[in-house]
């Protein structure tokens, strides 16, 4: 039995759980376990219906993660992993030189952008400055 998990902020309980690897899992196809029902507009609600087809496009959290699907009409939702079945004779490995993931958060392999600004001073070199004014001098 997997350890049962209490968030310290909101009490929340889970189990934790492991999701496959991301390279055996994106653009593969899924089939839903149960029922998945999401809020729409105006007070509706949407269903993915149990055993339909989708293709995997991500997937993203540690915790409790989810993969970004497309159904069959190309409309986009997020599903827990536990709620997954990633079809066996579709499992091959994706093109990894197309994408890799940083921190849980897919991107094209290019450089990191820049900080939005840069300091002239860090908090180090301040101290020193303040130390040098307060010493006092001898003479």
């Amino acid at each position: 039995m997997p350890k049962k998990i209490v968030s310290n902020v909101t009490g929340e309980e889970w189990f934790k759980h492991f999701s496959t690897k991301w390279n055996k899992v994106i653009d593969q196809v899924g089939v839903v376990l149960e029922d998945e029902v999401h809020d729409g507009k105006n007070d509706t609600k949407v269903t993915l219906k149990k055993g339909s087809e989708v293709i995997i496009d991500d997937i993203r959290g540690r915790i409790k993660p989810q993969y970004r699907v497309r159904d069959s009409n190309g409309k986009v939702w997020f599903i827990s992993a536990i709620n997954i079945e990633v079809l066996e004779d579709s499992a091959e490995e994706v093109n990894t030189t197309e994408h890799q993931y940083r921190g849980g958060v897919r991107h094209d392999g290019s450089k990191a952008a820049p900080g939005r600004y840069t300091v002239d001073k860090t908090t180090e070199d301040e101290l020193n400055e303040i130390k040098k004014e307060e010493k006092p001098t001898n003479g």
